[in-house]
């Protein structure tokens, strides 16, 4: 432990006696490093978590990629938050649709049952409007699935239940 001190006593008085080297050294470094920081653009991330219910979380997740990077629910996207107001030809259209699908990014949350939707962005509000829309398009499709699939089962109760009523009219 006394080695350690007297190590770094040894330093110390070394910097006291490079001060002036170092006072420089950091008056020139330290602008060039501010203008580098404030060139830099401003990066805002959103981000929404999901609660699945299906127990298996590898179709869960591998679901929700496939609804929400499709090319339509992307469009529908791109509608909703107005970035398609943006483009002015079909090749800037088709720059904001992959862009949007390269930088959606869906991962679990931890849970088994928990995915968290992110996208970064330069403008926070943005970033916000493209989860907010995403998620938006999620729910719509899930819930567009489970109402097909009510009615469906609807259907197949009514029939089966038709089906009953003359088999017991006719006993």
């Amino acid at each position: 432990m006394q080695e350690i001190l007297a190590e770094i006593i040894d330093y110390l008085k070394g910097i006291w006696i490079k001060r002036r080297y170092i006072i420089i050294s950091t008056w020139l470094i330290c602008p060039i490093g501010w203008y580098f920081v404030s060139t830099m653009p401003d990066i805002y991330e959103s981000e929404a978590r999901v609660l699945t219910v299906e127990t298996n979380p590898n179709t869960q997740i591998r679901l929700m990629v496939k609804t929400l990077l499709s090319r339509p629910n992307l469009e529908r996207i791109s509608r909703m938050t107005d970035l398609d107001v943006q483009a002015t030809n079909t090749e800037q259209y088709e720059a904001i649709i992959a862009r949007l699908k390269n930088n959606i990014k869906i991962s679990s949350a931890g849970r088994e049952n928990i995915y968290t939707l992110a996208i970064e962005d330069q403008d926070p509000e943005m970033a916000k409007n493209i989860v907010q829309s995403a998620l938006t398009v999620f729910i719509e499709n899930t819930l567009g699935e489970t109402r097909s699939d009510s009615d469906s089962a609807q259907k197949f109760l009514n029939t089966q239940l038709k089906d009953y009523e003359s088999r017991l009219s006719a006993a």
